[in-house]
């Protein structure tokens, strides 16, 4: 009983561990992200009516990768957020 009590301690540790590191990478992931949203959103408008297609499709591929970005950011950080919740469940 008491290797499992050692066991379990260490798996919530670890699972701390990784949640912390998963959740500061998705926030990471976020600050590397919000300094090309902001001009994205700026130039949206003006690049919409504009009249060659290419520009059109360029601002539409940067809109899909920020969006993919910004994905991928928000489920690290729900499973970083799983782990920390794992780690408080008594075993």
């Amino acid at each position: 009983m008491d290797i499992f009590s050692k066991v379990s301690k260490s798996r919530k540790v670890l699972y701390r561990i990784i949640a912390a590191l998963l959740i500061l990478l998705s926030i990471a992931i976020g600050i590397y992200l919000i300094p090309s949203l902001m001009p994205l959103i700026k130039r949206t408008p003006y690049q919409l009516l504009h009249p060659e297609v290419r520009v059109r499709n360029e601002l539409g591929l940067d809109w899909f990768w920020q969006y993919v970005g910004w994905f991928i950011a928000y489920m690290i950080f729900r499973i970083g957020k799983s782990f920390y919740k794992d780690s408080k469940k008594p075993s």
